[in-house]
């Protein structure tokens, strides 16, 4: 009951002074010169007066720290780390968190009442937006601390400067070595305690400006502009003369020679600023005669007068833009198409040519190891899986593409560990190549191989996997799990038989997901026919 009552007392207070503040601002209190920024560091302190002290005026100080409508006002305990003391705040030991909006009321008279707000953003470290901006003048004077009492110390680069102890310290013979960030601290006295607030400027020397001749941004010298009969026209032309426009520079437009800006039909509109000076022409009505005819928009100073040309042209046709526009898309379309054709082809190509550049020596000794199911296929499944192995996976990769393939009966050595070189075989290649039957890929036999495998894709994420289907199949469910996993991330390359040739499409497709072959590495068709012989399929 009494915490209820408690938050009810808040919200009333809360709702008051929302009120109030409301109240003040929107219909007593006219708003001032702002708001102002003031960027300050934490760790140091913040005394700031607002110099309206006279006509004994009465002060009211707000804070928003979230930047919504929920204001806190300021009391004027001394106590107190944020406190007010008539129009001066004060805000002892700076902390990020007081970074918000500060308001003030102040009146001098029953119903005339003023508002000025100031945003305090406080930061941990230095930043570049903390100076007070830039000097050139050899005398730097403190920003902060102005007609207040106080000692202060300067700093150059942050580097104490020795014996500068007045308000401003004076800079002999500026150069190079001068320039850098000066800081001055401020060391104040507020009841007993020494609180410190620093400032910073920037020393920069301007270079003497150095006159360019006149360059044009806009109009492009010799342009043609499209344009209809009737129409309205806005022609710009936009001339850079320095860092600043000098008073002997104009710009102006011209037609046929002739000056537009008193002639009917044409409005000119002339404008400086910065280095720019910029004279925009209205043509009202563009007529047959202006399409016949020379706008030149001409630049001069107190040295030269130069102008650039532009022509005024019929606007093709809508017919015309078409046709062009359906051009150009059927190119791209064939383009993309046949780009999207040859993109095997090219891919090949490059690295046949710069195979230096694209294969590193990277440890591995084989570019594939090989998992197809080697027994306990029926007689059909079993010759196809011999057929393809032997007739066309072997001379294609490895006797036309010098690939070096790792494959169970040829590679192995009678009496070695099955498990052990399965797992060193495999961590050995660059690729893991699965051959997919309609009975599967593995029977008890090389299930090991495809587990190991699988693992050392799925799980470690080492070597990518090329899946190579013989056939058409229904469906997947009859394969392991995490080569179904695979097969809807990357779908298998499917053999259909007779694609012998290296050249073919389908011979293109695994060499791209290939790595390249290196030509250390090649073997000739006689040595693989040599060393390999297929053992028989049992049914």
């Amino acid at each position: 009951m009494i915490k209820m009552m408690m938050m009810i007392i808040l919200l009333i207070i809360e709702s008051v002074l929302v009120s109030s503040y409301a109240l003040h601002s929107t219909v007593g209190c006219e708003q001032q010169d702002g708001p102002f920024t003031l960027n300050v560091r934490a760790g140091e302190s913040l005394r700031l007066p607002y110099h309206y002290d006279e006509f004994n005026n009465s002060y009211t100080w707000f804070r928003n720290l979230s930047r919504t409508m929920k204001l806190e006002q300021i009391g004027t305990e001394e106590s107190q780390r944020v406190h007010h003391n008539k129009s001066t705040l004060y805000i002892l030991h700076l902390t990020l968190n007081d970074t918000g909006t500060y308001i003030t009321h102040w009146r001098h008279a029953e119903n005339v009442c003023y508002e000025i707000e100031t945003d305090i953003v406080v930061y941990e470290n230095f930043s570049r937006d903390l100076l007070y901006g830039e000097t050139s003048n050899s005398e730097m004077i403190c920003p902060i601390c102005e007609n207040q009492p106080g000692s202060f110390i300067w700093y150059k680069d942050f580097t104490l400067i020795p014996n500068q102890s007045k308000r401003s310290v004076r800079i002999r013979n500026s150069s190079k070595e001068s320039l850098g960030i000066y800081t001055c601290v401020c060391t104040w006295d507020h009841h007993g305690i020494k609180y410190n607030t620093s400032g910073s400027r920037e020393l920069v020397i301007k270079e003497k400006t150095v006159r360019i001749p006149p360059q044009f941004r806009l109009p492009i010298k010799n342009s043609i502009v499209n344009t209809n009969i009737g129409a309205e026209l806005l022609l710009n032309c936009s001339v850079l003369f320095g860092t600043e426009v000098c008073n002997q520079c104009f710009v102006h437009w011209e037609k046929n020679g002739i000056k537009l800006n008193e002639m009917k039909g044409y409005e000119e509109k002339y404008s400086k600023k910065g280095g720019f000076a910029q004279s925009l022409l209205n043509i009202t009505a563009v007529s047959e005669l202006d399409l016949q005819s020379e706008f030149r928009c001409t630049a001069m100073d107190e040295y030269e007068v130069i102008y650039v040309s532009v022509t005024l042209k019929r606007e093709p046709s809508v017919l015309t833009v078409i046709l062009v526009f359906i051009f150009i898309f059927t190119v791209l379309l064939l383009f993309a198409g046949t780009l999207r054709w040859f993109a095997l082809d090219l891919v090949l190509f490059a690295r046949k040519i710069f195979i230096k550049f694209y294969r590193t020596e990277d440890g591995k000794l084989y570019d594939a190891y090989v998992i197809y199911q080697r027994s306990g296929l029926d007689e059909e499944t079993g010759q196809a899986v011999s057929e393809f192995v032997n007739g066309a996976l072997l001379p294609v990769l490895e006797s036309s593409c010098g690939y070096k393939l790792f494959i169970h009966g040829r590679d192995d050595l009678p009496g070695e560990d099955s498990a052990n070189l399965i797992q060193t075989q495999i961590q050995l290649s660059r690729r893991l190549l699965i051959i997919l039957s309609a009975e599967g890929v593995g029977g008890s036999a090389e299930a090991y191989d495809l587990q190991a495998g699988l693992h050392q894709t799925l799980v470690q994420g080492e070597t990518p996997v090329i899946i190579i289907q013989l056939g058409l199949m229904q469906d997947y469910s009859h394969l392991p799990l995490g080569l179904q996993h695979l097969l809807r991330k990357r779908s298998a390359l499917l053999w259909r038989g007779g694609e012998a040739s290296l050249n073919s499409r389908f011979w293109k497709r695994v060499r791209y997901r290939m790595p390249a072959a290196s030509a250390t590495i090649r073997r000739s068709r006689a040595s693989n026919t040599a060393a390999f012989h297929w053992q028989s399929l049992s049914v």
